[in-house]
């Protein structure tokens, strides 16, 4: 029985085709694996995105009371200083308008001398 060389050729044509089908779904089976691989990093992405959207959003509430706050201790430092001013004016006022008195000296004369409060004197024990 002698098979015939174009029945060869026709079967062998027949599996490489139906080969390349099955290579075909195969592909078309990777490629909506890979499409679901990138829609799921995508949204992980967006996921990470909104996280750190809301963590500035945080972060921006959090910097709002902290710059009042160092506006705050700058303004006092600055009443301070003013007070510190007119403190040391109203001396050197005093020391001129009392010509007896030594102006050298560190000493607070007693009319500028002020009682503290009793809450804010050292206790003796």
């Amino acid at each position: 029985m002698q098979v015939d060389l174009e029945t060869v050729l026709a079967v062998v044509i027949a599996l490489i085709a139906v080969n390349l089908i099955f290579i075909g779904f195969y592909i078309v089976k990777v490629l909506r694996e890979i499409s679901k691989t990138f829609e799921k990093a995508r949204s992980m992405i967006e996921d990470v995105d909104q996280s750190v959207k809301d963590g500035i959003g945080k972060m921006a509430a959090i910097e709002r009371p902290l710059q009042a706050i160092a506006t705050t201790s700058v303004a006092l430092a600055g009443v301070i200083k003013g007070g510190s001013a007119i403190r040391k004016a109203t001396e050197s006022i005093l020391a001129a308008s009392h010509p007896d008195k030594d102006s050298s000296d560190d000493e607070i004369s007693d009319i500028t001398r002020v009682r503290r409060p009793r809450w804010f004197r050292k206790s003796n024990s």
